[in-house]
């Protein structure tokens, strides 16, 4: 589903899938290229997410993840790719 970059069915189908919070970064990407009117509380949440999730947190993390979703809606890839990246250096495999 999230390959197909579906985003109507991703979220048709939100209540009903478990995604980690590398997969919700690309949800986000597909929401900056799709609907980017969207995508500030989808950073709130993926925020969100990040704090209650991620071991060993820094404060700068949080400067790169705001540095991440200000990139967003020009270079979806390229923001999606560090927060994916920041997901793996906190130990969210998933």
């Amino acid at each position: 589903m999230l390959r197909a970059g579906n985003l109507a069915l991703i979220r048709r189908c939100a209540g009903r899938i478990t995604m980690g919070l590398r997969d919700a970064a690309e949800v986000c990407r597909l929401i900056a290229e799709q609907d980017p009117r969207s995508l500030e509380p989808a950073s709130v949440q993926w925020i969100k997410r990040f704090a209650a999730e991620a071991a060993g947190q820094e404060r700068r993390d949080y400067g790169l993840i705001v540095q991440a979703f200000d990139a967003m809606t020009a270079q979806p890839d390229l923001a999606a790719g560090q927060l994916v990246a920041l997901c793996a250096a906190r130990g969210l495999d998933r």
